[in-house]
C-alpha cells in the first residue's frame, strides 16, 4: 500500500506523517515529497490513520485485495484530543463510534508526563484514578473501582502479577509503554470477571518500517527521589522480519514531603529486559514477546518514636546499617523461655540522612522482591474471508516480603498460562463487523516451606489453581453516522485451595503440620468452588450535524470473587491483618453510560455519564471487638471481606480550547465525579471504601511557532493545576476510612524537539515538568499511606509476636504524598525512516 499526503488548503506535500495500521502494529513515514510505501499488508479490511503534529488525524476505512494506492489529505488543528483508531474493545474502530467511553493515551502524552510509574502517568485522566502505596506503588481505578475490577494489558496480555493485593504496584517498565487506550466503563464481553470497570491496555512501540532499523535512548531524572531512569530500545524491520529489544533501570531513594521530610521506606530500583520477533507477512503475523523484570521496593509502614514523632525501624539494626536483629541464645537467653526473642535496645534505633539517601532498598526494615516473567505469542492468520486470531502466553510472578530478617516472612510464586482465540470477519460494504471467540486463564500458586527459627513464615493465601474461561459473540454495525454493537458471553471460573495447618502458631517455632497435629491452627480450609455467570452489552453512537455526537450503552457485568477475597488470612506489612470468607458470591453488575460530545475545529468536549448497580459487591471492612476499639490478630487491627449491594454513578468529562485560528494557544480541562452508595446501612457505612474525590485539573499550553531553519520545533510552555474537593462520604465506621480535605496543587512544564537543520529531523527531545509547585503538603483520599503510623512498631510487641499499632483517627498521623518534584526527560531517536527513490534523485514524480 503507497500513496502521497497533503495539506488540504495548500495542497503541498507533507513530509514526516505516520501511516499506521494499528490493529497489524505496522506503517511507514512519508519522506521529503510526501510519499510512504507499506509493505506485507495482509488481505483485509482496515481502518488506516495518517497522524502528524499540527494536522488533525486522517482516517480511511480500506479494503486491501492486492495492490493499493492511497492518498490522504489532511487539515491544520492544534488539539490533541482528535479522533483515532482503538483496538481495545477486540474488534478495530474509532473512539467516535465506540458505544462506551474509551479514552486515548498518546506517545506526547506520556512523553510529557512527569511520574513515578506507569499508572501514575494517566492517574490524571477524566475517570481515572489510582490506589498508591508509596511512590512507585500504584493501581489504577475506574469509575471508582480498582483491583480486580480494572484488567491491565500490555500488547494484549493480562497483568496478573498478584493484582488482588495492595503493597505492590503494576509490573510494567514505563518506558517501554509507547501508548494506551482505556475503557471507562464495564469491559466483561470482551475480558471476562475482571474487567468489570474498565480496562487499561498499554501498547508497546509500533513495527519500524521494512528496511530500517531505528531506536531510541531515554536518560530521566526526578529531583525529589533523586530517581534515575535509563531506556535504551532498538528495532528493526527486513522484508516483514521484525526484531525489538529495550533494556531499562529505575532507581530512587526516599521521597520528601513538608510535614514529614525524608519518608522512610519508600526507595525504590526496577529493571526490565523487553524484546520481540516475529514475522508480518501478506498472510498475516505471528509475534513472540518476552520480559523479564525485577523489582526491589521499601513498603512505608510509618513506624514512629512516640515522643518526637520520627521515623525509626521496626527493630534495632545491629550495625550501622543493614546488619540482622540481635537475638538471645540458649548461652545469652536471661531465661528459657527468652531463646530466639530480640534482645532490647540493640543497635541503631532511626535512620540516618544517609539511610534515608540510600539507593538500596533492601536496608529498609520492609521490603519486597518481585520479579515478572512473562513470554506471549501473538497470531493473526487470514482464514477464508476473515482472520483467526490465536494468542498463548506464560507469566511467572515472583513475591519475596522480608520483615527485619534474612528470611522472607512472604514468599509466593504464581503462574499464568493466558489463552485467547477469536475470529474476526467484516463485510466492506455492508459496515458489518462479527467477532466470536473463547479466552481465559489459567493460574497456579505455591508457597515454600516454614522459613527457620526464629524467624515465622506469613502465609497470605493458599496453594490454588484457577481455571478461567468464557466465549463470546460481539456485533458491530457501521450505518453513515449510526453504528450499533451487541455481543454476549458466558463464563466459567474454577478455585481449588490446598488446605494449611500450623503447628507452634505464630512462634519462632512455627511450621506446617500435617492435619489432625494436636494443637494445630487451620490456616487455610480445603477449597473448592466453581462461578458461573454471563456479560452482555447492547450500545451505539449517532454522528449528529456540526461535529456533536451522542454514545449510549447498557451492560451487564459478572465478577467472580478473588483469592485474596476468599482465603486471606494474613498480616501485611502495613499492619494490617486480613481476613477473607469463602463463602462470598460472584458479583453481578448492571451499567449504563451516556456521552454526548463535540469534536469541532475550535472546541472539542465529552460528558460521560454513568451508574452502575453491583449485586454482591465485595470489599473489606474493619473488624470491631467486643470489648470496644479494633479487633486485633497478632496486634494489628483485622479488616474482613464482606458484601452488599453497591449504587456506584458519576460524572466524567473533558472540555478543550483550540482556536484554529489561534494555533500557538491550548487549553485542555479535565473533571471526574464518583459517588458511591450502599443501601440499607448505617450512616457510617453506606458508602464504598475508597470513593475518589470530585477533581477538577486544567492546563494552558503556550506553543511556539516553528520558524524554518531553527534547530527547535514544537516548542511549548505549559501551566497547569489540580482541584480536589473534600471526601466526606466515606466508610466511617471503626476508623474504615477518614474524611480528606480539599487542596490545590500547581505544575509548570516546558519542553522542546532539536532538529537536524538539513534533514529536519528530531535529533533529540528534552521535557522539563515540575509538580506540586508551591511544595504543598497534601494527602491524596485514595493513598493508603495516611493510615499507616504505629508506635515503636514491632519492636514494642515482638515478646508477644505482635505488633503495637496506634488507630488512626486523623490523616495528620499518617504519611503525606509527594513535595515538590522537578523532572527532567532527554529522548534520542535514531535510525528509522529510510532514503527513497525520490529523496536520492530529488524529484518530484
Amino acid at each position: 500500500m503507497s500513496g502521497r499526503v497533503f495539506d488540504s488548503i495548500t495542497n503541498k506535500t507533507i513530509p514526516g506523517v505516520i501511516i499506521s495500521i494499528p490493529q497489524l502494529k505496522i506503517g511507514a513515514t512519508t519522506d521529503a515529497y510526501g510519499y510512504y510505501n507499506i509493505t506485507q499488508v495482509p488481505k483485509g479490511t482496515y481502518d488506516i490513520e495518517a497522524q502528524s503534529l499540527g494536522y488533525a488525524s486522517s482516517i480511511r476505512h480500506v479494503k486491501i485485495t492486492g495492490e493499493t494506492t492511497l492518498d490522504f489529505t489532511m487539515t491544520e488543528s492544534s488539539s490533541t484530543m482528535q479522533e483515532v483508531i482503538i483496538t481495545v474493545l477486540g474488534y478495530q474502530t474509532t473512539n467516535m463510534r465506540a458505544p462506551i467511553p474509551v479514552l486515548p493515551v498518546t506517545h506526547e502524552m506520556l512523553l510529557q508526563t512527569t511520574a513515578s510509574n506507569v499508572i501514575d502517568a494517566i492517574a490524571l485522566l477524566p475517570g481515572m484514578n489510582e490506589i498508591t502505596t508509596g511512590p512507585g506503588i500504584s493501581k489504577p481505578e475506574i469509575n471508582g473501582l480498582g483491583y480486580n475490577r480494572v484488567l491491565t494489558l500490555f500488547d494484549g496480555e493480562r497483568q496478573e502479577d498478584f493484582q488482588w493485593g495492595d503493597e505492590h504496584g503494576i509490573l510494567i517498565d514505563p518506558y517501554a509503554v509507547y501508548s494506551a487506550e482505556i475503557i471507562r466503563g464495564a469491559a466483561s464481553l470482551q475480558y471476562g470477571a475482571n474487567a468489570v470497570a474498565g480496562v487499561v491496555s498499554f501498547k508497546s512501540e509500533p513495527h519500524p518500517e521494512d528496511g530500517t532499523v531505528q531506536g531510541s535512548a531515554l536518560q530521566e531524572y526526578q529531583t525529589n527521589n533523586g530517581m534515575i531512569g535509563t531506556s535504551f530500545d532498538v528495532a528493526g524491520n527486513h522484508n516483514g522480519f521484525i526484531w525489538d529489544l529495550r533494556g531499562s533501570n529505575e532507581e530512587a531513594h526516599c521521597y520528601t514531603d513538608p510535614k514529614d521530610g525524608y519518608v522512610w521506606g519508600t526507595a525504590y530500583t526496577q529493571q526490565n529486559i523487553r524484546g520481540s520477533l516475529g514475522l508480518d507477512k501478506k498472510w498475516g503475523y505471528s509475534h513472540l514477546s518476552f520480559s523479564v523484570l525485577h523489582r526491589e521496593a521499601e513498603i512505608p509502614d510509618g513506624n514512629r518514636d512516640s515522643a518526637t514523632g520520627a521515623f525509626i525501624f521496626d527493630v534495632p539494626q545491629s550495625t550501622a546499617y543493614g546488619g540482622n536483629p540481635q537475638y538471645y541464645t540458649a548461652a545469652t537467653a536471661p531465661s528459657p523461655s527468652l531463646i530466639n526473642t530480640l534482645i532490647p535496645g540493640t543497635g541503631q534505633v532511626s535512620p540516618t540522612r544517609s539511610d534515608f539517601l540510600s539507593y538500596n532498598p533492601l536496608k529498609a526494615s520492609v521490603y519486597q522482591i518481585l520479579q515478572h516473567e512473562t513470554l506471549w505469542w501473538q497470531n493473526s492468520i487470514n482464514v477464508g474471508s476473515g482472520k483467526l486470531g490465536v494468542d498463548l502466553g506464560y507469566t511467572q510472578s515472583y513475591r519475596r516480603e522480608d520483615d527485619t530478617g534474612t528470611y522472607p516472612e512472604e514468599n509466593m510464586t504464581v503462574h499464568d498460562i493466558p489463552y485467547s482465540i477469536k475470529y474476526q470477519i467484516e463485510g466492506a460494504n455492508s459496515g458489518l463487523k462479527l467477532t466470536a471467540g473463547v479466552n481465559g486463564i489459567y493460574e497456579w500458586c505455591n508457597n515454600p516451606s516454614e522459613v527457620p527459627a526464629p524467624y515465622i513464615s506469613d502465609f497470605e493465601i493458599p496453594n490454588y489453581r484457577d481455571f478461567d474461561m468464557g466465549g463470546y459473540v460481539i456485533v458491530q454495525k457501521d450505518f453513515k453516522n449510526l453504528t450499533l454493537s451487541g455481543g454476549v458471553r458466558y463464563d466459567l471460573r474454577t478455585i481449588v485451595g490446598d488446605p494449611m495447618y500450623l503447628g507452634n502458631y505464630a512462634t519462632s517455632a512455627q511450621q506446617v503440620v500435617p492435619a489432625g497435629t494436636p494443637g494445630a491452627v487451620t490456616q487455610f480450609p480445603s477449597f473448592n468452588q466453581s462461578y458461573t455467570g454471563t456479560s452482555a452489552s447492547i450500545g451505539g453512537t449517532y454522528q449528529l450535524p456540526e461535529h456533536n455526537y451522542v454514545k449510549l450503552n447498557l451492560a451487564k457485568s459478572f465478577r467472580a470473587p478473588s483469592i485474596s477475597e476468599l482465603t486471606s488470612n494474613e498480616l501485611d506489612p502495613s499492619n494490617i491483618f486480613r481476613l477473607g470468607d469463602p463463602n462470598l458470591k460472584a458479583e453481578s453488575g448492571y451499567e449504563v453510560d451516556i456521552a454526548y460530545g463535540n469534536n469541532g475545529k475550535d472546541v472539542s468536549f465529552e460528558v460521560d455519564g454513568f451508574a452502575n448497580y453491583i449485586s454482591n459487591f465485595i470489599f473489606p471492612s474493619k473488624l470491631s471487638s467486643k470489648l470496644g476499639g479494633d479487633s486485633l490478630q497478632l496486634g494489628a487491627p483485622v479488616y474482613k471481606y464482606g458484601a452488599a449491594n453497591a449504587i456506584i454513578a458519576g460524572v466524567s468529562a473533558y472540555f478543550n480550547i483550540h482556536p484554529a485560528d489561534t494555533k500557538w494557544l491550548e487549553i485542555k480541562n479535565g473533571f471526574t465525579y464518583i459517588n458511591s452508595y450502599l443501601p440499607n446501612q448505617t450512616d457510617t457505612t453506606d458508602h464504598v471504601p475508597f470513593t475518589p474525590a470530585p477533581r477538577f485539573t486544567t492546563e494552558v499550553r503556550f506553543k511556539l511557532n516553528d520558524r524554518p531553519h531553527s534547530i527547535l520545533k514544537s516548542t511549548y510552555i505549559q501551566f497547569g493545576a489540580e482541584h480536589d474537593w473534600a471526601q466526606n462520604n466515606i466508610y466511617s465506621a471503626d476508623y474504615n476510612e477518614l474524611p480528606s480535605i480539599a487542596y490545590t496543587l500547581y505544575n509548570v512544564g516546558v519542553g522542546t524537539n532539536f532538529v537536524n537543520k538539513k534533514t529536519h529531523r528530531t535529533v533529540a527531545s528534552l521535557f522539563i515538568n515540575c509538580t506540586n509547585l508551591m511544595n504543598l503538603a497534601y494527602v491524596d483520599h485514595t493513598s493508603r499511606p495516611q493510615y499507616f503510623w504505629a508506635y515503636n512498631g514491632a519492636y514494642a510487641g515482638l515478646a508477644n509476636n505482635g505488633v503495637t499499632s496506634a488507630v488512626v483517627t486523623q490523616s495528620s498521623q499518617g504519611i503525606y504524598n509527594m513535595g515538590r518534584n522537578v523532572g527532567i526527560k532527554l529522548v534520542y531517536p535514531f535510525g528509522g525512516h529510510k532514503v527513497s527513490e525520490t529523496e536520492m534523485t530529488g524529484i518530484d514524480k
